[in-house]
């Protein structure tokens, strides 16, 4: 396990706050075309914040930030789909944030073949990571335990969670009453399988899962009622 960066705050809001993890607030903005889930982890008291998926340049996002005068402390990725990292150049460049990702999904950031966006006519691309996550690294942040990284491949080789305790973002790894897509390039539905089994399942039924698409859902939910996990392996 690493400690990764020196301990800061966190979150945001678009659509009111999710949930509170220790000092950390959420917030959760649908943007882009594919209505991707935008995340702002917020610390209100030093007014500093992590940026989970940028998904378009500034927008409400953008304005929220402003509006509250936060301090993007980073941008965190949950893997590298285009509709996931659409805005980072534009967020890297105005909050002069640093980006990390999955290095399994780093070619992702700067070849637009790797993140699909070439798929439907766009060349989404920015400059490389400035930093890398690993399975079971702990990013320092609020005045709790930190953020702690899961990796989970299926949907992407480098598709990881971010577990803030009360709360996980899962990217596009589980949404409610469903999974990632596994049809893409790179992807396997036994993996993504495997995946949320042992790095999703194992945390405890009232953990809110904020996905990469869609409304929020929670862990007890999702064991009980996701019909994808409701069939063990053979």
């Amino acid at each position: 396990m690493r400690a990764l960066l020196p301990a800061v705050g966190t979150v945001g809001a678009g659509r009111g706050v999710l949930n509170t993890a220790a000092s950390l607030e959420i917030r959760r903005f649908a943007c882009g075309p594919l209505e991707t889930n935008t995340y702002v982890l917020t610390d209100p008291v030093r007014k500093t914040c992590v940026l989970v998926d940028p998904a378009e340049p500034g927008g409400t996002v953008e304005r929220f930030l402003d509006r509250e005068k936060l301090t993007v402390e980073r941008i965190l990725l949950t893997h590298g789909h285009f509709d996931h990292i659409a805005g980072v150049a534009d967020f890297r460049s105005r909050r002069s944030a640093p980006v990390w990702i999955h290095p399994a999904d780093a070619e992702m950031l700067f070849r637009p073949e790797a993140n699909l966006s070439l798929w439907i006519g766009l060349d989404i691309r920015t400059e490389p990571a400035d930093g890398f996550l690993e399975d079971g690294d702990v990013i320092p942040f609020g005045s709790g335990d930190g953020i702690r990284v899961i990796h989970t491949p299926g949907h992407t080789a480098g598709g990881v969670c971010y577990d803030a305790g009360a709360f996980v973002l899962a990217g596009d790894t589980l949404f409610r009453g469903s999974i990632g897509r596994s049809d893409f390039p790179g992807s396997s539905e036994a993996l993504l399988l495997q995946s949320i089994r042992s790095g999703l399942m194992v945390l405890q039924d009232g953990v809110r899962v904020y996905p990469g698409h869609g409304e929020p859902t929670d862990i007890g939910f999702e064991r009980k009622h996701n019909p994808f996990l409701s069939v063990r392996p053979g």
